[in-house]
């Protein structure tokens, strides 16, 4: 038996004009820096088949996954279980869902599913035989726990009026009130890598904990430092976000600088792609492995609002401005709660996601998950090593941990950004060890 693989690139860039995700207020898109790409592998032991498709947007929702993966599904024969779809999390892309105040392009959402499926179906067009090989490295300093335990009172009340936040997120460099991180960091990178029987390489799928970097021109599109490490790899490179809901980029202990436009992308690229390469130098390769997958759908609780938080957010919105652009938190959040309370579900269903690469797990949750829910898989996984995927196969805002519910913070804020039950995490990574434990 051997082992086949195959890689390939669709652009998915939207037109100017377009709204841009990741900000609480809306944003046009004038620029385009570089073009968004999905970025695709497929893996054939000839046994079963495996998929990759990572997707540089900020986040993307269910219902276009699903038919992205029905495409895929038909025109491939890959079973759905065994494709993976991702967004990276560049925060200078199109919304393909409602987030804040920005919305999807209902044109640019029917567009982009079928350059996913296309893009997949390209990567398997390109099967040839490969060797295959993993391992994993260090790229240390360029991750921060961005959530803060503060000086006693110096926590702002949080949009609802409420003061019992123990954190504060992203507080500023040289805030004088800084006591210490509220949690770790995760600087492991791992990285898969296929070549060609030759050595030519094919592709570089990595996974690395950082939210996104930032830093781009004003009203740029731009695929962020995923796009800038993928160009400097060798084959077709895919860069996923590992568990990075509560982690950044940001030193809040290191000088205040303002550094050019891109400038910090092409540094925080580089320097991982420096130490991916030399991970890459130390793989040994195989040229058969197993392959498989598995996924659950776990049935959640949504944090509803009850009636006197409807009533208090129509209190407050009756004094925000008359155009409809909202700027203050309390305004922001006031609209959340009534769009949860009159279009949200009571209750969600969640895909988590295992996959098996010869001794290599995979495991992925759906929304912006804690540093800690990844650290948590890899220590008591069945396979040495393990990658974590979050932003995987539908979004449901953060997933903080128990521990972070209680700590408060702009992470659990109740909003579209975030409405999980507060047992979400420890459900999900109770999941993704249980398949993980069957597949191997």
């Amino acid at each position: 038996m051997k082992l086949l693989a195959g890689a390939s690139t669709s652009n998915i860039t939207p037109a100017l004009g377009s709204s841009m995700a990741g900000g609480m207020t809306d944003r046009i898109a004038t620029d385009i820096h570089d073009e968004l790409q999905v970025r695709s592998l497929v893996l054939d032991n000839e046994r079963t088949r495996l998929a990759f498709a990572l997707c540089d947007l900020c986040v993307l929702p269910r219902a276009p996954m699903a038919r992205a993966k029905h495409l895929i599904h038909s025109h491939t024969g890959i079973p759905m279980t065994n494709i993976l779809v991702a967004a990276t999390h560049t925060h200078s892309a199109p919304p393909a869902a409602h987030l804040f105040q920005s919305r999807p392009d209902p044109a640019y959402v029917e567009w982009l599913i079928p350059r996913i499926a296309d893009s997949v179906r390209r990567a398997a067009k390109r099967l040839q035989p490969a060797r295959i090989g993993w391992g994993t490295g260090r790229a240390e300093g360029l991750v921060f726990h961005r959530r803060f335990r503060m000086k006693p009172g110096t926590i702002p009340p949080d949009p609802f009026g409420n003061t019992t936040d123990q954190v504060l997120m992203n507080p500023g460099v040289g805030n004088p009130n800084i006591a210490q991180p509220a949690g770790p960091v995760d600087p492991e990178v791992g990285l898969l890598v296929l070549e060609s029987l030759d050595g030519k390489p094919i592709a570089a799928l990595a996974s690395y904990a950082l939210h996104y970097v930032g830093g781009e021109g004003g009203g740029h599109i731009s695929a962020d430092y995923f796009g800038v490490w993928a160009r400097l790899m060798e084959g077709v490179g895919m860069l996923a976000n590992g568990c990075s809901g509560n982690i950044n980029n940001v030193d809040v202990r290191g000088p205040a600088v303002r550094p050019a436009p891109y400038a910090r992308m092409e540094s925080v690229a580089g320097d991982l792609a420096r130490d991916s390469k030399r991970v890459w130098r130390g793989i040994r390769f195989e040229p058969w492995v197993e392959l498989a997958a598995s996924e659950e759908d776990l049935d959640l609780e949504v944090r509803f609002p009850g009636p006197d938080d409807v009533a208090r957010a129509r209190k407050i919105l009756a004094s925000a401005p008359a155009d409809g652009l909202l700027k203050e938190r309390p305004h922001i959040y006031a609209r959340e709660t009534l769009i949860l309370a009159e279009s949200w579900p009571q209750r969600v269903k969640a895909p988590v996601q295992a996959l098996r690469i010869g001794s290599l797990g995979i495991a992925t949750f759906p929304g912006e998950a804690f540093v800690e829910m990844g650290l948590e898989v890899k220590a008591n996984s069945p396979f040495r090593p393990t990658f974590l995927m979050e932003l995987a196969n539908d979004y449901h805002g953060y997933i903080p941990t128990v521990e972070g519910h209680q700590q408060g913070g702009y992470e659990t804020w109740r909003a579209k950004s975030s409405y999980l039950e507060k047992q979400a995490a420890p459900k999900m990574v109770a999941s993704a060890l249980r398949q993980l434990g069957r597949l191997a």
